[in-house]
């Protein structure tokens, strides 16, 4: 007679608080706010309105302009940070475990740091690095013969979002890195 294998309980403790507090965390605020999204307030009272909020906020035209609006630049810093954060990230990963590299940990270290930074730390620091006034940016970009180049990166409409990505994708480059190099 074959032997019944045994059921390892240690897995289900050991994964049950992680999925309680995910489920508290993020699936249950998920269903509420779909739920909520169904109903509108008429005069304090909650009103089933089924899918109406919905087709307010993508046809209506004081609402739908700016919906696509921010839809699109949240693709766009989506799209930044998967082209631009991920590959930088594979191939830090890919130099530093190179065996012979010397001080490997030290560079890991310096790479992951801006990772733990405030934005507002990283906010400022880049604010200060990019003003056409007092920045080094465009001393630096002198420097080395490309002043042409400089821009009010922040100060620009069509260069602040993908400047900001940038900056993004610098702060958090670290966590592919790791992801990859563990």
């Amino acid at each position: 007679m074959a032997e019944r294998a045994r059921f390892r309980w240690h897995i289900l403790v050991f994964l049950a608080p992680a999925v309680i507090v995910y489920t508290a965390v993020m699936i249950f605020p998920l269903f509420n706010t779909l739920r909520l999204a169904l109903y509108t307030r008429i005069e304090q009272e909650r009103v089933f309105v089924g899918l109406e909020n919905f087709r307010t906020l993508f046809f209506d035209p004081i609402w739908a302009d700016q919906f696509w609006n921010a839809l699109g630049n949240n693709f766009w810093f989506f799209i930044i940070h998967m082209l631009v954060q991920n590959p930088i990230g594979i191939a830090l990963a890919a130099i530093l475990s190179h065996p012979r590299l010397r001080f490997a940990a030290l560079y890991r270290s310096a790479i992951f740091i801006p990772t733990i930074l405030s934005f507002v730390i990283v906010g400022f620091a880049w604010k200060l690095i990019l003003s056409p006034i007092w920045g080094i940016a465009p001393g630096m970009l002198d420097a080395i013969g490309l002043k042409f180049l400089y821009a009010p990166w922040l100060g620009k409409e069509e260069y602040a979002l993908t400047t900001l990505a940038l900056v993004s994708v610098w702060q958090f480059v670290g966590i592919p890195m790791m992801l990859i190099y563990a």
